[in-house]
């Protein structure tokens, strides 16, 4: 026992067992924080289809070739895909799930398409494509945190990729 001003104080040791749990419990910590999900990770490496005013939070594109149905996910602030390459005048069939926390809309101004829905929703819809350039889509609640995307139905420039802008103002086929 040591004295401090007339008190008796214990002294507490801290043993180096005691030294390495805390270590560990502070590395364990440090792992699950640094760590996260790669869900909604880009799965395209390339620069976007479509340029769009504004944040876009891009989560890859998908090009669909001559499919006509494609499936996309409303997570918290994007969708993923976030680009959609198809063909010129396609009726696309479009599932869509709200993966995220909070409401979404998928939301098209050019077709008048405004679908809402709450967490863990599931919905479709069929939008027919213009002739060329690109039609842009968004949610209207969260538009302002990036969460935009677009379909493009551009011919593919030599470099593969597509020449083609959407003002927000506009909300439509890039005209």
């Amino acid at each position: 026992m040591k004295t401090l001003r007339g008190m008796r104080v214990r002294s507490i040791g801290i043993t180096s067992r005691g030294k390495l749990i805390a270590l560990a419990a502070a590395m364990a910590l440090l792992a699950i924080s640094c760590g996260g999900d790669d869900k909604g990770a880009a799965t395209s490496t390339e620069p976007p289809l479509v340029s769009l005013d504004g944040a876009v939070s891009n989560h890859g594109s998908k090009d669909l070739g001559s499919a006509s149905k494609v499936s996309i996910e409303l997570d918290d602030l994007y969708f993923s895909p976030t680009f959609i390459k198809a063909a010129p005048g396609a009726a696309v069939e479009i599932s869509l799930k709200n993966n995220g926390t909070v409401k979404h809309t998928f939301t098209i101004d050019a077709t008048n398409t405004n679908v809402e829905l709450d967490k863990g929703q599931k919905s479709s819809v069929t939008v027919t494509l213009p002739a060329s350039g690109a039609l842009a889509f968004y949610c209207s609640i969260h538009r302002g945190s990036g969460m935009q995307g677009a379909f493009s139905v551009s011919a593919a420039t030599a470099t593969g990729g597509v020449a083609t802008t959407v003002a927000s103002a506009s909300g439509g086929y890039g005209y």
